[in-house]
């Protein structure tokens, strides 16, 4: 929901998308791409390779979360409080697309 919701509300009050936004969307993506090369060592039964890709994940993780905490959540909180209902009626909509689709 994160980067369905929040990160276009974002972009939409900074007026681009080359921002923080575009950041944190190439580090889900990098997440992602572990997770996949963990779930490839589990299957592989590579255990160097798994924690290898643990202890990356972990670190992308961590640093990740840092500039979430220092730059994302105030955009969001600036967001909100500028329109609450822009950001609430999407999730919303997300959610009942998510139950038709259940």
């Amino acid at each position: 929901q994160e980067e369905e919701v929040l990160f276009p509300a974002i972009e939409e009050a900074i007026g681009s998308s080359m921002g923080p936004t575009q950041v944190m969307r190439l580090e889900h993506e990098q997440m992602r791409g572990l997770l996949g090369e963990m779930e490839q060592a589990l299957v592989a039964k590579d255990a160097d390779a798994f924690l290898g890709g643990a202890e990356t994940l972990l670190v992308l993780m961590q640093q990740h979360n840092a500039k979430e905490e220092q730059i994302v959540y105030p955009l969001s909180d600036q967001v909100l409080a500028a329109d609450p209902e822009n950001v609430l009626g999407r999730l919303k909509a997300m959610e009942m697309v998510a139950d038709t689709t259940e």
